[in-house]
């Protein structure tokens, strides 16, 4: 029984643990980063940068910075790290400037770099939090059925699982410092407002302005007393990530450009990024911003322009390049986002899937297009012949594709995982976005030391009281395992006395509904602590002891952990992934 109760967890983790990760928390790089990427390092050189009398931005401790207010009897805090170990670092820094006691935090928006080391910030001081009215329920996602993944393939493109010699930058930061040393200490916000918010804070005035791009609860803090401005992630050093690989919801250009010109409009002398070092002289920020949203406008306009002429993505991407003055800007470099993939989000985001190749509307499958490819090769052996050809000629973008079809046809092929290493290594030792580069390092370490690159972090129990019910049901839903249920039916009942909540699981042959309430009749009906049941799905406590501890009118412990164990832990790798011998 005991074994039913951990299998049936293991997929339910909020920042997952596994059993995959390499013997060592990094995994050795054998390639050099382009000269462009190592200068672009400078950057993010660990500073606290005084912008004026009373404002300090902390950079280089993690991947986005964090911003010091002091104000006459107090402190504000905009943006505070992605984890507490990282916001402690900042923390005393700040410390060494003014041993005030700290009146609010600001969050810019909710991305986990910003808002992750808030408890630390807060500590006993009990600060008032400022944000955007939607900022709690985009953080409330994080505990979602798109967790798995999306997990996994952020630590592949912040290359968190690279030695040094991988992991230059981030492009927008020197690291993302989320793994399992650091704790999450989020705070949900006490003050929010939709449009716009003027508030006085230890005698400083503060103008919080909603203003969408990289996300739509982004947020202007405005000093108007000192004619600065605190932008958030929509203007960084590097090309705007207008569409990001880890994945993510449409991001509209035409909202990110449009509050660039916000900025424009104020004419700031000071400009602070909450990434990368602060700007100061109106002048040059009013042409380093003209540019930025000039290149956005451009690629949103021109590939507006290819959609209605009828292009697919691929025919897109080469059809939209920036011209060479944007192209050319120190400020749009591709170290962050690219234009490709800004260009097909743009085809997607607007005009979904299809192509509008009529071979798109049912095409090949994989194995189909490998076992097609193969045949008109000669055989498989020809097949990684030309491979190999095409690596040995520098053509290393068509033999990375070519042993993908390969490792369709036989995912054991070891002198195709060998070939693909090397093609994945290649392309990343010339590739100066970092995001590209991680990702292809990344997959070859996979591969070579036969690992999965999961998010790892530690979550405290506080932390989870931050996180509702309902997200941790989501993951639930889609974890079932679809065969073992396809001739079952059953309904279980779940009463959270200590959060006035009630959640029925209706299993369906196949189909897992969640419902508010209890059902009529269920099965199995049982009371549960909320924080204890999160808990065990989130890896930190025992769902023996979990599930034993429940107080059950229906049914019990064995059977629970029996239903609970139709839910499987998703099979996330890549079909490729194992030990090259």
């Amino acid at each position: 029984m005991k074994r039913f109760f951990l299998l049936v967890i293991a997929g339910f983790l909020f920042f997952s643990c596994s059993d995959t990760s390499p013997k060592n928390s990094k995994v050795s790089t054998r390639v050099d980063a382009t000269p462009e990427l190592l200068a672009h390092s400078l950057e993010f050189d660990q500073q606290i940068y005084q912008v004026t009398d009373n404002v300090y931005s902390a950079v280089g401790f993690g991947l986005a910075n964090s911003i010091m207010i002091e104000g006459k009897d107090g402190l504000i805090i905009v943006d505070t790290m992605e984890s507490m170990e990282q916001a402690k670092a900042v923390l005393a820094g700040f410390r060494q400037i003014s041993d005030k006691p700290i009146k609010a935090l600001i969050y810019t928006h909710n991305h986990v770099d910003h808002i992750m080391g808030a408890q630390t910030m807060a500590g006993s001081d009990n600060p008032e939090i400022y944000a955007h009215k939607t900022l709690d329920s985009h953080v409330q996602r994080l505990v979602n059925k798109m967790r798995p993944i999306i997990g996994t393939r952020s630590m592949r493109m912040f290359g968190n699982y690279l030695d040094d010699k991988g992991l230059v930058n981030s492009g927008i930061g020197p690291f993302l410092g989320i793994g399992q040393d650091t704790t999450t200490g989020y705070l949900s916000p006490t003050q929010t407002f939709s449009d716009q918010m003027d508030i006085l804070v230890a005698g400083v005035k503060i103008r919080l302005i909603h203003a969408p791009g990289e996300t739509d609860d982004q947020i202007n803090v405005i000093l108007p007393d000192q004619n600065l401005l605190i932008c958030g992630d929509n203007f960084y050093r590097s090309f705007p990530n207008l569409y990001t690989i880890r994945g993510t919801a449409f991001r509209s250009l035409e909202n990110w450009y449009k509050s660039v010109d916000m900025i424009r409009e104020i004419r700031p002398e000071y400009l602070v990024p909450c990434h990368g070092r602060p700007l100061s002289g109106g002048e040059k920020i009013l042409a380093v911003l003209t540019d930025y949203r000039d290149a956005i406008q451009y690629v949103h306009d021109q590939g507006i322009r290819g959609i209605n002429m009828g292009m697919t993505p691929d025919e897109l991407v080469a059809f939209v390049r920036l011209p060479q003055h944007l192209a050319a800007s120190p400020y749009l470099q591709e170290f962050y986002g690219a234009v490709s993939w800004s260009l097909r989000s743009l085809f997607s985001g607007n005009l979904g899937w299809f192509s509008g190749d009529a071979a798109d509307l049912n095409p090949l499958s994989k194995s189909q297009e490998a076992a097609l490819l193969a045949d008109l090769a000669g055989g498989k052996k020809n097949l990684f012949s030309k491979a190999a050809a095409l690596y040995q000629r520098k053509e290393y973008q068509a033999a990375l594709g070519l042993t993908g079809h390969l490792l369709t046809l036989d995912s054991g092929n070891r002198q195709a995982k060998r070939l693909r290493i090397d093609a994945l290594e290649k392309l990343g030792q010339k590739e100066k976005n970092a995001n590209a580069r991680h990702y292809y390092l990344t997959e070859a370490a996979e591969i070579r030391d036969d690992f999965l690159a999961v998010e790892r972090v530690k979550i405290s129990r506080g932390q989870l009281s931050q996180f509702p019910l309902e997200g941790f049901f989501s993951m639930l839903s889609v974890s079932l395992d679809p065969l073992d249920s396809a001739e079952m039916e059953k309904t279980v009942g779940i009463q959270f006395k200590d959060v006035d909540q009630n959640f029925g699981i209706y299993l369906r042959r196949g189909v897992a509904e969640i419902r508010k309430g209890i059902p009529e009749n269920p099965d199995i009906l049982a009371r549960a602590d909320s924080t204890d049941f999160k808990a065990m799905l989130a890896g930190i406590k025992s769902p023996v002891t979990t599930l034993a501890g429940f107080e059950y009118e229906k049914g019990n412990a064995v059977s629970m952990g029996l239903f609970f164990s139709l839910f499987k832990p998703p099979a996330q790798k890549l079909a490729h992934v194992s030990v090259v011998k």
